[in-house]
């Protein structure tokens, strides 16, 4: 428990709870400015949790917000504008290359791409730009689990393959109606990126043991795991998007026992942090994902 600025830990200290302390220690330090005895400027910049620390060495113009939301949304268009560029340069040599002949190069196969590179900016932009204190590069979850990789991998393998093997699955009763799964992939990461908005401070990419001061209890919610909802739904889609069988069963399965696991392991902390709180506001609303026994 925390009193007066001090975290108090009975029994053994897990590396997790020691980063977390070290963390407030860190915070509570910049806070107060210790280390140089007053507040300068690039610390009340850094604090604000809306602009990059400043140097002395260059003054920014201050026309473009000079923040690491705004860097970031930049880079990206950036970055889609050079895209765009290089494919219409390119296009003498895709049309050598027998373009008109990819069976494989669907609509659907370009959605899903966008997809998941989308996934991945809006996981930064809504820390960057909601939770400004747990920002990293970690923030884009690149880095998040080799399963994960390897998932989305097993499913584009799976529809290559059909596509060499089996390309009439793409026009028969097995194809998924992919306008309608675009809806469900959309309403999915607006559910998960809205969540984390909406949970502010309080949301997290890792389960916390130990509760900080700028921890608290969401309670006006439609579900108590939200993100946890629009990520499922989202990564189901994205294989019912491929029109992947194999895929879309082990997505289900696998995620199912993920989530079943980590929601469990986490109400027991929030119900520890919040008491009857969190136990009433769960009966209330439900996790979202009832068929997981959860």
């Amino acid at each position: 428990m925390a009193t007066n600025g001090t975290t108090r830990v009975s029994g053994p200290i897990s590396g997790e709870q020691l980063a977390e302390i070290r963390a407030r220690i860190i915070a509570s330090n910049s806070d107060s400015g210790v280390s140089s005895g007053q507040t300068t400027p690039a610390r009340t910049a850094a604090q604000s949790g809306l602009h990059m620390p400043k140097s002395g060495h260059y003054e920014a113009k201050e026309t473009i917000p000079n923040t690491p939301l705004a860097a970031s949304v930049i880079s990206v268009a950036l970055g889609a504008a050079a895209g765009i560029a290089a494919t219409c340069a390119f296009q003498p040599l895709l049309r050598w290359l027998g373009e008109a002949n990819w069976t494989w190069a669907r609509p659907q196969l370009g959605i899903y791409l966008t997809a998941w590179a989308t996934f991945h900016i809006l996981e930064f932009w809504t820390t960057a730009g909601w939770n400004f204190q747990k920002l990293s590069v970690d923030a884009f979850l690149l880095n998040n689990t080799n399963e994960y990789h390897i998932a989305h991998l097993v499913g584009l393998a799976e529809y290559f393959l059909s596509s060499y093997f089996w390309p009439a699955k793409f026009n028969s009763v097995v194809a998924s109606p992919w306008v309608l799964v675009v809806g469900l992939l959309v309403a999915g990461q607006s559910f998960r990126s809205l969540a984390m908005v909406h949970a502010n401070k309080s949301f997290s990419h890792i389960v916390k043991t130990v509760k900080l001061e700028d921890h608290t209890l969401i309670t006006h919610g439609v579900y108590s795991h939200p993100s946890y909802v629009g990520f499922f739904y989202w990564a189901v889609a994205t294989q019912l998007l491929l029109s992947n069988i194999v895929s879309t069963i082990g997505f289900i399965v696998v995620l199912g026992r993920f989530f079943r696991s980590r929601i469990r392991d986490e109400e027991i902390h929030l119900t520890r942090f919040f008491g009857r709180e969190y136990v009433d506001y769960k009966a209330r609303v439900g996790s979202g994902l009832p068929f997981l026994g959860v």
